[in-house]
């Protein structure tokens, strides 16, 4: 199992933290595919070209990265503040 977190923003539209997936994704962007798929609101929060980062391992990861069981997937929206 993967374990997908879902931070800040993206949990209050998204309706929950976290969830638990089978490791049937080779890489994030595969992940991401199969989130938005499933329709609003993920379609909507997760839409390719919005701005957001993605650790896996709790390690931020610049553009796409390997996944495998175990791993830990967050999802944080854009941080603002000033």
């Amino acid at each position: 199992m993967i374990t997908v977190i879902y931070l800040a923003r993206f949990a209050e539209e998204l309706g929950l933290t976290q969830e638990q997936l089978a490791p049937n994704f080779t890489d994030s962007d595969a992940l991401l595919a199969y989130l938005r798929q499933r329709g609003a609101p993920f379609s909507e929060v997760l839409a390719a070209g919005k701005v957001y980062k993605i650790a896996v391992n709790n390690i931020i990861q610049h553009g796409c990265a390997a996944l495998k069981d175990g791993d830990s997937i967050a999802l944080l929206p854009p941080v603002t503040g000033g």
